[in-house]
């Protein structure tokens, strides 16, 4: 893969995907659909089309080239923790990017527990409450 310049658009693409497909196994169109549409309130500025369909298509490459490592897993979530860096991604932004997660959790029609743990390891390294996490996980 060519060398790309991460963006945090990037970066929620990255965790988005990840999410979708590793909590179950599967990537669904209802999911591609959902996550292009949530991914767009994280892009910072105004893009065209092509440019965000260009972005995504670096995210596919960076997933497809980085799935089969051993400690992929754990490299998602150091994603998570690189988003969490972001100075302007404070506590009302993280929640709603955990309420992005369980979005996509619900786009194929089902919120699995394995969903459910993933949205609350993430929110672990966000340093979200236990009361505020209750609240997205059963809204």
């Amino acid at each position: 893969m060519n060398l790309i310049k991460l963006t945090s658009t990037h970066y929620f693409g990255f965790l988005y995907l990840a999410f979708a497909h590793l909590t179950d196994g599967i990537y669904t169109r209802e999911e591609q659909l959902t996550i292009w549409k949530l991914i767009k309130n994280w892009t910072g500025s105004e893009i065209t089309k092509g440019e965000f369909a260009h972005v995504m298509d670096e995210v596919m490459e960076w997933y497809k080239h980085t799935m089969d490592q051993e400690d992929f897993e754990e490299e998602v979530f150091d994603i998570a923790r690189r988003i969490n860096e972001y100075v302007w991604f404070d506590k009302e932004k993280r929640i709603e990017s955990l309420k992005n997660l369980k979005t996509i959790a619900l786009a194929d029609n089902r919120y699995i527990k394995n969903e459910k743990i993933w949205i609350k390891k993430i929110a672990q390294i966000w340093e979200i409450d236990l009361r505020a996490l209750k609240n997205i996980l059963t809204e």
